[in-house]
């Protein structure tokens, strides 16, 4: 895997690290790697290369190699989906039950069905690793015919293969244990360990092979638990399209195509979970935006017909933000949908600053027609400066690659784009849209305050 990887001139370098650390922060067995990828800077990757390109490329060439599942995640993300569902992946379907091969075979047909979703990759089984086990299953017939009880055949093969406490010695002030058990020789061998014998009432020894089986079989490395339930989980994460879309076609085909064992069920968890929760939240404050913009613009403007046109006029004007997604390949996401509720506030105050200018001019005696040209052009400095230094402040967050760009792109693109169209909605629809829901009577003139003067 490592010299793999190196091959790509991108890559700096390589560490591995295999099983689990000595402290025992982290719960996997020695049959997991963790393989950290250095980058050289962006500036020193060949031209078109991207991160998602890439990973693609590592992707397909560390796939040839046989027997091992991938998973391409970050040192953070990869702890806060474990932290999040247990399991490293963005997405996790589990299933809990108690027939480990059923529920095994189970996933696999969700696994089966799921590869037809776009957007899916790293779709595999989380940790479905077997190991050869030494299996010593007990006949009870024969210990019954010799007198033995289950429990003294189990403790000699305690004894033997994994070992007792015997007694302790002191080394100066401290106590070490010492266990007893039986070479390592003897113990990897079936049939030598067949040849341990049992002790019997009457002092008669039997040996261990007579009132067992013994064998080697593959079993499985580990049985998680959850709630006091045993599950396995199939993981996969998502590439090329937003997370919520996906999580919905992948219930839509595990719930048409796939069905757990009687007694078992499945359970949906993973980084979506945030996702659902802060667009519940979203669901009530983007409303809620609207509520106070729309009072906000009744103060200003004093009339709820020229606050509904600025607000009607809105959407138009952040369709930029939605182009500007689809151009970047950004799929929608909880960054994203704050940076629509911040250029909400842009265009509202571009398009305040417009009717502002219109009603001014209604007051100084324009007709309808000309207020709206007049307040349009004498604003269209204000508004191209406003949306400009906007546009300059947010680019270098828009086009940067640096750690933690993931979380800053799509605020900045959503509010780039959307200052695009604003730009035009703002200045020419706008006005067009206020003449319909305006009403045209005349405006009264500010009242002035007479002047007296007395000659002297």
């Amino acid at each position: 895997m490592r010299r793999r990887i190196l091959e790509f001139p991108e890559v700096r370098g390589v560490l591995s690290e295999h099983g689990r650390p000595e402290d025992g922060t982290d719960d996997e067995g020695p049959n997991m790697s963790e393989t950290f990828v250095r980058l050289k800077p962006r500036d020193a990757w060949p031209r078109g290369v991207t991160k998602d390109t890439l990973q693609e490329s590592m992707r397909a060439s560390l796939t040839q190699i046989p027997g091992v599942a991938y998973n391409f995640s970050q040192p953070i993300k990869d702890n806060v989906e474990e932290a999040v569902s247990g399991v490293r992946g963005k997405i996790v379907l589990k299933i809990f039950g108690y027939d480990l091969e059923a529920m095994r075979a189970t996933l696999v047909k969700a696994s089966a069905a799921l590869a037809s979703v776009p957007g899916i990759v790293d779709l595999d089984l989380y940790r479905d690793a077997t190991v050869p086990q030494l299996q010593v299953e007990l006949d009870r017939t024969a210990l019954a015919r010799h007198g033995i009880s289950v429990g003294t055949a189990e403790d000699v093969v305690e004894t033997a293969l994994e070992g007792k406490v015997a007694t302790r010695m002191w080394i100066g002030e401290r106590p070490v244990p010492v266990r007893l058990l039986l070479p390592l020789t003897e113990r990897e061998d079936p049939t030598r360990i067949g040849e341990i014998t049992v002790p019997a009432p009457g002092g008669v020894r039997v040996p261990l092979a007579a009132l067992a089986t013994i064998g080697v079989v593959s079993g499985r490395a580990s049985i998680n638990r959850e709630s006091g339930s045993r599950f396995l989980a199939l993981k996969f994460n998502v590439e090329g399209r937003d997370m919520g879309s996906v999580v919905k076609d992948a219930m839509a085909v595990v719930g048409r195509d796939v069905a757990p064992p009687a007694g078992d069920y499945f359970v949906w968890g993973g980084e979506f979970e945030n996702q659902a929760r802060a667009m519940a939240r979203l669901a009530v404050i983007v409303p809620f935006s609207f509520v106070v913009v729309f009072a906000l613009l009744y103060a200003a403007l004093q009339s709820a017909r020229s606050a509904a046109a600025v607000l009607l006029t809105a959407p138009f004007a952040m369709t930029g933000g939605v182009f500007a997604l689809g151009i970047c390949g950004i799929p929608l996401s909880v960054s994203a949908a704050v940076g629509f509720i911040a250029l909400l506030g842009q265009v509202t105050l571009a398009a305040l600053l417009v009717i502002s200018a219109v009603e001014t001019a209604r007051r100084d005696g324009l007709a309808f027609g000309d207020a709206l040209i007049a307040g349009a052009s004498g604003r269209f400095r204000a508004v191209l400066m406003t949306a400009s230094l906007a546009i300059l402040g947010l680019m270098p967050m828009a086009v940067s690659q640096a750690v933690g760009s993931e979380i800053q792109r799509p605020f900045a693109v959503v509010i780039i784009g959307g200052l695009v169209t604003s730009i035009g909605v703002t200045l020419f629809a706008l006005p067009v849209f206020y003449s319909l829901v305006a009403r045209r009577s005349a405006v009264p003139a500010a009242i002035e305050t007479p002047i007296l003067e007395t000659p002297a």
